[in-house]
């Protein structure tokens, strides 16, 4: 029986010693709770403040939106400045498109040229015919 109150008291330590370490654990996690739950409350308090802020821009630029639907545009002069611009946009479209067209054919001839240019090139590169000796070959036939 001794020897069990010894072990017993030493199985005792140990336990006490177990649950002062989760205790401690506790504290640590409480603490980091805490630290967390201050963050967030501090980052909600940010966004609630921009949330705010955001509200009132949009509040500002609707009625000036509403402002700018009300009032006519006094740098267009209507129906008479429209049709203009119209005018003006199918004048110049025609334009471009008469321009594009030449272009097409501009391109067509100098497709052409370039062809002409290559077949020049071409035959000024090929040798002499006195200089080949099949055309030697044959003036010595000819001449025989």
């Amino acid at each position: 029986m001794n020897k069990n109150i010894p072990n017993a008291m030493f199985h005792k330590d140990i336990i006490d010693q177990q649950v002062d370490d989760l205790r401690e654990r506790m504290r640590l996690l409480q603490q980091d709770r805490r630290a967390n739950v201050d963050i967030l409350e501090a980052s909600k308090s940010t966004n609630a403040e921009e949330i705010r802020i955001l509200r009132d821009e949009h509040k500002i630029l609707r009625l000036k939106l509403s402002q700018l639907k009300k009032t006519p545009d006094l740098s267009i002069g209507g129906p008479q400045d429209i049709s203009a611009l119209k005018k003006g946009v199918i004048s110049l479209r025609t334009d471009f498109d008469s321009l594009r067209v030449s272009s097409g054919k501009h391109q067509i001839e100098l497709n052409k040229l370039k062809d002409e240019l290559k077949l020049c090139e071409l035959e000024a590169r090929q040798p002499s015919q006195e200089d080949s000796s099949l055309s030697r070959r044959i003036c010595t036939l000819e001449n025989r």
